[in-house]
Order: structure tokens, then C-alpha cells, then sequence
């Protein structure tokens, strides 16, 4: 009897161990990319993912397989992972979107766009079902304009026009095909919802190109100066970002960013010491990133031999810029040696319009000697501040920063002319034809100031 039992209990187990192995071999394994194409940051940093995924066989853990993958561009192996998600969980419309993004991202625009419309056919009608239809119809007219289906492309953003990204794709479409009159209204429309869009002013501006009327094409092209807020064109791909910042040299990178307000000097230049120990002799657009901010730190510690090693560094990646040649300008001046620094810097200058360059560059001056040079170099970082918050619509604060330029460079030609143009914007254009005037009396070939005091009725 005991016997009997035995056999009977181990057979039941046999039968259940038998089962589980069936279940574990039954299961489906990750397709991943070779390994010796990726990153091996991101090769560790995925293998817990990945081990989990073969573990558990779970609906969340594909899909944060799946979504680090995607962060890193691998699109088919993504898919084959949101595949996986949609096969255990056939209601997942976050999966099923995922699956015909990875379509659409490798050329399979048709499959991708059949995907969509099963998506827009099942949207519900709350409020975030209305912003999934907008979406879904913009990334459905995309697909379209990558076939060249122009007619298909404009019909489904007609349907979009309370989504703006589709009302910009559209007015894009009627300027193309000589539809100005058309786009125009479309466009002032959009403006008037976003007044400094970068991206509605060019149009704007490309359509009146079209058009006769001169004085508008004018008044659109000052306005583009002012004009930052860009409406996004992508935003079906906008959720891809966090993904590529959680894994590899990427999520590196962002520990550093989080930790550079608080670290000391020494602790920051470890820091890059070792990623770029990490990034090894692998290409990588993060290589000069980090011996660019290497120098800086050393710079602020003032070791201007170890800051000659990383600038070498760059030259042998054929970087030599005019930052690097501030560095090497800096680096001599800790060193004692003003004059060599000088001719670097007056280098640097020359072919920079960062206003933060141009200060340095003015105290390396002072430093050598050049009072006078470094006074003028003061004035143009003060000139180049004021037009970079001209271009930021902050019409007082670049007003107030012209001013300071001009006292202490009143002969520089340009200065008065960018005044004119602040003052302009500021619709004060008596003081403006004034500032125009000033310009021509310093420079009388100053084109640009002429035709301004020709637009004001001034000849």
C-alpha cells in the first residue's frame, strides 16, 4: 500500500514537473540585436529586463523591454516585444500603438496605417478619446506623406484642424501647390493661437514670398526674428525620449546632469574620468560632450596642463572650434602667458557670436594689456546679449542692454542699427529712424538701416 503510494505521489509529480518544464520551454524568448552592435552600457543595463521577461513571461515586462528597445532605435525588435504584450493582453490599444509606430518607423507605412484606423475605429468619446483621434489621424497623414499621397494626406488633416501640428502639415501642403490665398487665413489663424511660433512664422513668411506684397513679406520677416515657440511635428514620437534616458551611456549622462549643481570641482572632473572610461575607444557624439566639460571643470580648478591634454584630445577628433580655442587662450593665460593668449582669443572672437565668449575674450584682453580691445569686446557681448533677448520678444531688457553697449562703443555702426530694431518692435519708429540715421553716419554703406529709414518714409 505504501508502495502504491509512492508511485502514485511520484507520478503526480513527474506529471507537474513536466508541465512547468513544458510551460518554461513553451514560453517565447526575447529577440534581441547582436550584441556586438550595441552599446554595452545598455547590454547591462537590459539584462535584468530580460531575465524577467524569461522568468515571468508578464504583459509589463515585455513592454518595458520593448520600450527600452525603442528608446534605443532597435524598432523591429520593439515590436516583436509589443507583439508579445498584444498575444497576452488583446486589449491593449497602448501595445497595439506601439506595434504600428515600429511600422511606420520601418517603412511600413501601409501596415502601420491599417493599424491606426483600427485604433481610431475603437476610440471611446471622452475628452482623452478626442486627443487619441487627433493623434491617430496625424500619424495616419504622415504615413501618407511619406507614400507621396498628397490628396489622402490633405483630406485627414482637413479632418484634423483642431490639432495644430495638422493645421501646419496642411498649410505646408497649399503653399506647395500655389494654394497662398488658401493657406494665408489658415495660417493667421494659428498664429493667432500660438503668436510666436517659429515654425507658423515660416510659412507665413514662405507664402507671402508668393504673393506681391512686399510690405507684408516685411513685417512677416521681423516678426520671424522674434518668433521661438515651435509647435511639435513629432509629437507621436515625443514619448520615446524617456525611454532613451532610463538605459546606457544616456542614463549615465543624466546621473551627471542631476548631480553637477552640488558636486565639488574634484568629485565632477571623477565623474567624467569615468564615463569617458565606460565610453572606451567606441565612437560616440558623447566623447567630445564630456572632454568639452572636462576642460571647463579644469579650467575652474586652474590645471592648465591637464586641460592642454583633453584640448589635444579633440584636435586629434578634428574639434577645434572656437570654444576650444578660447580654452586654449585661457590655458595659456594661467600659465602667464598674456600675449600668446591674446592672439587665440582675438582668433576665437573672430568667428563667434556667443556673447559669453566675447566677455571672456574681453578679460583675457584687459589681462594682456589691451584695455581698449577688451572694452570693445565687452561692448559686443553686451550688443549680442541684446539681440538674443530681442529674439526672445524681451523688447525692454534688450533695450536696456544696447544702451550699455553703445556707451561704451559708440562708434560701432551695428549697435545703433540693433537699437533701431529694438526700438521698432517696440513701436516707437520716430527713435528708431533715429537710431537708423546713426548707423548711416558711422557706416554709410549700412544697407540694411537705409532700407529701414526707405520703409519709414525717411530717404
Amino acid at each position: 500500500m505504501l508502495f502504491r503510494s509512492l508511485m502514485i505521489l511520484f507520478v503526480v509529480e513527474a506529471l507537474f514537473c513536466g508541465y512547468f518544464l513544458f510551460q518554461r520551454a513553451a514560453r517565447p524568448e526575447p529577440v534581441l540585436p547582436e550584441t556586438r552592435l550595441m552599446d554595452p552600457l545598455f547590454v547591462e543595463d537590459i539584462e535584468p529586463l530580460v531575465a524577467q521577461v524569461k522568468k515571468q513571461n508578464a504583459p509589463y515586462d515585455w513592454m518595458r523591454l520593448g520600450e527600452a528597445l525603442l528608446g534605443q532605435g532597435y524598432y523591429s525588435h520593439a515590436e516583436l516585444c509589443f507583439g508579445q504584450v498584444a498575444e497576452l493582453v488583446p486589449e491593449s490599444r497602448l501595445a497595439e500603438s506601439r506595434i504600428a509606430y515600429c511600422l511606420e518607423r520601418t517603412g511600413r507605412t501601409d501596415l502601420s496605417t491599417n493599424k491606426y484606423r483600427e485604433l481610431l475605429a475603437t476610440t471611446d468619446q471622452s475628452r482623452e478619446g478626442d486627443r487619441e483621434r487627433m493623434q491617430i489621424r496625424y500619424e495616419i497623414g504622415r504615413n501618407y506623406l511619406r507614400e507621396e499621397q498628397t490628396e489622402a494626406a490633405e483630406a485627414i488633416f482637413r479632418e484634423n484642424l483642431g490639432f495644430l501640428p495638422a493645421r501646419y502639415q496642411l498649410a505646408k501642403l497649399l503653399i506647395r501647390s500655389d494654394r497662398v490665398e488658401e493657406a494665408l487665413p489658415l495660417i493667421q489663424e494659428s498664429i493667432q493661437r500660438v503668436p510666436r511660433s517659429l515654425k507658423f512664422r515660416e510659412l507665413e513668411l514662405q507664402a507671402h514670398r508668393k504673393t506681391d506684397n512686399t510690405e507684408a513679406f516685411q513685417q512677416c520677416a521681423l516678426k520671424l526674428e522674434r518668433a521661438q515657440h515651435t509647435v511639435p511635428l513629432h509629437p507621436g514620437s515625443n514619448f520615446i525620449e524617456p525611454f532613451r534616458l532610463q538605459y546606457g551611456i544616456d542614463r549615465r549622462v543624466e546621473e551627471f546632469n542631476k548631480r553637477l549643481a552640488g558636486g565639488s570641482l574634484d568629485e565632477l572632473a571623477g565623474e567624467l574620468e569615468q564615463l569617458l572610461a565606460l565610453l572606451g575607444e567606441r565612437p560616440s557624439t558623447h566623447h567630445p560632450i564630456f572632454l568639452m566639460r572636462l576642460v571647463e571643470v579644469d579650467r575652474q580648478r586652474k590645471r592648465p596642463e591637464r586641460m592642454r591634454e583633453t584640448i589635444q584630445q579633440l584636435n586629434n577628433m578634428s574639434i577645434n572650434n572656437a570654444e576650444i580655442l578660447l580654452y586654449r587662450a585661457q590655458a595659456l593665460g594661467l600659465l602667464g602667458d598674456w600675449n600668446q593668449a591674446r592672439v587665440l582669443a582675438q582668433r576665437a572672437a573672430l568667428t563667434s557670436k556667443d556673447p559669453e565668449l566675447h566677455q571672456s575674450v574681453s578679460e583675457i584682453l584687459e589681462q594682456a594689456g589691451l584695455s581698449a580691445e577688451g572694452k570693445t569686446e565687452r561692448a559686443l557681448a553686451l550688443r549680442l546679449k541684446a539681440m538674443q533677448a530681442y529674439r526672445a520678444n524681451q523688447l525692454n531688457d534688450a533695450e536696456e542692454l544696447i544702451e550699455k553697449s553703445i556707451e561704451l562703443n559708440p562708434e560701432d555702426a551695428h549697435a545703433w542699427y540693433d537699437r533701431g530694431m529694438i526700438r521698432l518692435a517696440l513701436e516707437r519708429a520716430q527713435e528708431a529712424s533715429a537710431d537708423f540715421e546713426s548707423c548711416l553716419e558711422r557706416n554709410p554703406r549700412h544697407g540694411r538701416a537705409r532700407a529701414q529709414l526707405e520703409r519709414n518714409g525717411v530717404k
